[in-house]
């Protein structure tokens, strides 16, 4: 016991000591945490596993099924008629590309349709979280009831799915392009909203002192301190968005809310399976396209010699 009243007054009086018996205690505390969250995190991929039947066996009976699907679907193409033209009679010859995309110049025009749509509501969607982006970030909220206040709302933009807001704008105001555009631009904000606040919490607050410091107010501070840092940044996650919203729009046509999903919705009812094909290349080559073209866009902006 004197022992050991000993050493807790030389821990007190060595500061060395102190300073390791408080490391140790935090690598104890650290190693606790960690392990507990490694048994929660188990727990809950083996409660996922069993809710979703994701067994060995049945992904095994299951897979093979996927290529036999493919196979129903592919057109019924002949070679010696591949290339074939349409007759004098303006149709098609049956297992010529002709006869497969006799729909072809309605897909191209639904396909501008969609391109259309997601523009537009990329546009919307980034604006409204260029807005709401600052007051939605913990340094540079004015306060934290504008705080709070804007964070639940772009949760509440982001956490319906964009075909759920279709289908609300759909039975407001009909079917057509511009419930699909209203859909995705409020998911737009949403997402771009939290993604944009997150890099705003991660600039540098000193341009922002140095603008308070010489008396400048919020909307200074934020328009000459944040926003010269962000705006990569933020132009390169609305790209990203943009591709993403191609890809919403041939989605929420399922619900009326037009561009190319609605085409694709109507050749699945008809089981017409392979116009199905057909517009699922379309829709894959526009979204390639475009991936390409935001990746040269995002290089223009921010600078090839950022990369090298």
């Amino acid at each position: 016991m004197a022992s050991l009243t000993v050493d807790s007054s030389l821990a007190a009086d060595d500061p060395v000591q102190l300073f390791e018996q408080r490391r140790r205690e935090l690598a104890r505390s650290k190693r606790a945490m960690n392990l507990l969250f490694l048994a929660l995190f188990a727990a809950a991929v083996v409660a996922s596993v069993y809710v979703s039947r994701f067994y060995p066996e049945r992904l095994a009976s299951g897979l093979p099924r996927i290529f036999e699907y493919f196979g129903t679907i592919m057109p019924n193409l002949e070679l010696d008629k591949l290339f074939l033209p349409r007759g004098d009679n303006g149709k098609a010859v049956p297992g010529s590309i002709a006869y497969w995309y006799s729909d072809f110049w309605t897909y191209l025009r639904l396909i501008a349709e969609t391109v259309a749509m997601a523009l537009t509501a990329t546009i919307l969607g980034a604006v409204a979280a260029f807005l709401l982006c600052f007051p939605a970030s913990r340094n540079l909220a004015p306060n934290s009831v504008v705080y709070h206040l804007s964070r639940r709302f772009m949760e509440i933009c982001r956490g319906v799915p964009e075909i759920l807001y279709a289908l609300i704008f759909v039975f407001a105001i009909g079917i057509g392009p511009l419930a699909g555009v209203i859909a995705i631009a409020i998911h737009s904000a949403g997402a771009l909203g939290k993604l944009f606040s997150e890099v705003n919490e991660n600039a540098s607050m000193r341009p922002v002192e140095g603008i308070r410091g010489v008396g400048g107010n919020w909307f200074e501070e934020m328009r000459y301190g944040v926003v010269p840092q962000v705006l990569p940044n933020f132009a390169s996650y609305t790209l990203l968005r943009f591709e993403i919203n191609v890809r919403s729009s041939s989605i929420v046509g399922f619900v009326g809310a037009g561009g190319i999903g609605q085409e694709l919705n109507r050749v699945i009812s008809l089981y017409s399976d392979d116009r199905v094909v057909a517009v699922l290349l379309m829709i894959v080559v526009l979204v390639t396209l475009i991936d390409v073209f935001s990746e040269r866009l995002r290089l223009a902006f921010i600078g090839k010699e950022n990369f090298r």
